[in-house]
């Protein structure tokens, strides 16, 4: 009855509420960490320190050929995908590995010492998400 758009969150602050929408998705992964549980790598949220993570899988890196973008699976409760930070993409982008000179998309990363196939496959989600679908549908026509 407020009138307030269902894709907006509110942030209380103080007596205020804030209400506000995410630009893209409400996960960033902010940095590759290693996991002081398991040893392994994993994409870091939130400025967590790794507390707020997914295991980092370099095959499941996606790249958006629409708006550059890149994105990794992110847990199903927060959406299922998430956008990595510009300038961890742009730390990630000096290992891509390109197919075709004139693609948009890499078909593959260069990650400690493996090469892994990027099937692009989570920007499938995006088509779940009202302001981003049109990326996806973009992606489908190149």
């Amino acid at each position: 009855s407020s009138g307030i758009n269902a894709e907006y969150g509110v942030s209380a602050c103080g007596e205020e509420m804030n209400y506000i929408r995410c630009d893209d998705l409400p996960v960033v992964f902010q940095s590759i960490v290693t996991s002081s549980r398991t040893g392994d790598e994993v994409l870091s949220w939130g400025d967590s320190k790794g507390l707020l993570a997914v295991p980092f899988d370099p095959s499941a890196v996606a790249v958006c050929g629409i708006s550059g973008r890149v994105y990794h699976p992110a847990p199903y409760r927060q959406g299922g995908i998430g956008l990595i930070k510009s300038s961890l993409a742009i730390e990630l982008s000096a290992n891509f590995i390109f197919g075709d000179e004139n693609s948009l998309q890499p078909s593959g990363i260069s990650w400690n010492d493996q090469i892994y196939q990027l099937s692009h496959a989570v920007l499938e989600l995006l088509n779940d998400r009202p302001a981003l679908g049109r990326y996806a549908e973009m992606e489908n026509e190149l």
